[in-house]
C-alpha cells in the first residue's frame, strides 16, 4: 500500500519580519516620493526610479512570506521551504526508517553539541503540536528535525519507523 501525505504549514510572522516589512515599505514610499518630486522639476528618468522603487518594495515585502511543505511518500519525508509562492527550496529529505528517536518536542532529550537542528515549525492548526525526529543524515551528520505535522502525517510516518522507536512512541502517546 502506497502512502502519500502532503501538508502546508505557514510560518508565523514575528516582530523582526513585521519590522522589515514596515522599513521596506517606508523606504519604497520615500524613494517614490522623491522620484515624483524629481519628475515635477523635469527629470523624466525619475519615473523609472519610481516604478522600480514600487516594484522592488512589493517584491521584497512579499519575499518575506514563507511556508513549509511536508511531503510524506512511503516513509520518505521531504521538507520544502516555499518563499512567496514563487520559489521552492528543498531543506531536507529523510527516510523515517532512519529515525533514532521520534516524539513530541516537549519530551525530547537535550541536544548534544555538534547536532544540526533543522527547525521548520510554523502554524498549521491552532492545536497542532511540535514534534522532533533525531537521525543521522548522510551530508549533515547528526540532525534534529523539529516540525509541526498534522495527525495524518504522524500516522503516515508510524508504519515506517524502526520497531523500537515505534514501540516507544506508542508507549508514550498511546496510539
Amino acid at each position: 500500500m502506497d502512502i502519500f501525505v502532503e501538508q502546508l504549514v505557514k510560518k508565523p510572522a514575528d516582530g523582526k519580519t513585521m519590522a522589515l516589512k514596515i522599513l521596506i515599505g517606508f523606504l519604497s514610499a520615500l524613494i517614490t516620493a522623491v522620484s515624483v518630486f524629481l519628475m515635477l522639476i523635469g527629470i523624466m528618468l525619475a519615473f523609472l526610479l519610481a516604478c522600480a522603487a514600487l516594484y522592488g518594495g512589493f517584491y521584497l515585502i512579499s519575499g518575506l512570506d514563507c511556508e513549509y511543505e511536508y511531503i510524506l511518500t512511503n516513509g520518505e519525508i521531504d521538507v520544502d521551504k516555499i518563499i512567496a509562492k514563487r520559489k521552492r527550496k528543498r531543506l531536507i529529505t529523510v527516510k523515517s526508517s532512519a529515525f533514532e528517536r521520534f516524539g513530541k518536542l516537549d519530551d525530547a532529550p537535550e541536544v548534544e553539541n555538534g547536532v544540526t537542528i533543522v527547525r521548520v515549525n510554523g502554524i498549521s492548526k491552532e492545536n497542532a503540536e511540535d514534534y522532533y525526529a533525531d537521525f543521522n543524515h548522510a551530508s549533515l551528520g547528526e540532525v534534529r528535525l523539529i516540525f509541526t505535522p498534522e495527525e495524518k502525517v504522524v500516522e503516515g510516518i508510524k508504519p515506517f519507523l524502526p520497531r523500537p522507536v515505534r514501540v516507544e512512541f506508542d508507549r508514550k502517546y498511546g496510539r
